[in-house]
């Protein structure tokens, strides 16, 4: 076989690396999205509703062992007054992720 009858398979292969990686940082955002978003409604609810000082402790002890960015979440935690509204958590969230990806 020679050169020229295996680039074209190469160059398919590449074209369908690029195009299943789309959907898988897609993916991965949506999930990642979903994980500062189920910390952060923790969060609300051990500190403001609660008041419950361990609570909090252990929660912001999991956002350090799982390598969260807090700034993120600090964002999420006071930024909004509804953390239930997806639709602001999410505005707010791509505003803050827009600021430190430029």
């Amino acid at each position: 076989m020679n050169q020229s009858s295996t680039k074209p398979a190469n160059v398919r292969k590449q074209q369908d690396l690029l195009t299943t990686a789309q959907p898988t940082a897609e993916c991965r955002l949506r999930n990642d999205r979903q994980s500062y978003f189920a910390i952060t409604r923790e969060l609300v609810q051990a500190q403001f509703v609660l008041a419950d000082g361990v609570l909090s402790q252990r929660l912001w002890q999991e956002v350090a062992d799982r390598d969260l960015e807090v700034g993120r979440i600090l964002n999420l935690l006071y930024g909004s007054c509804f953390q239930d509204d997806v639709a602001e958590m999410t505005a707010l969230d791509d505003a803050f992720l827009a600021l430190h990806m430029s």
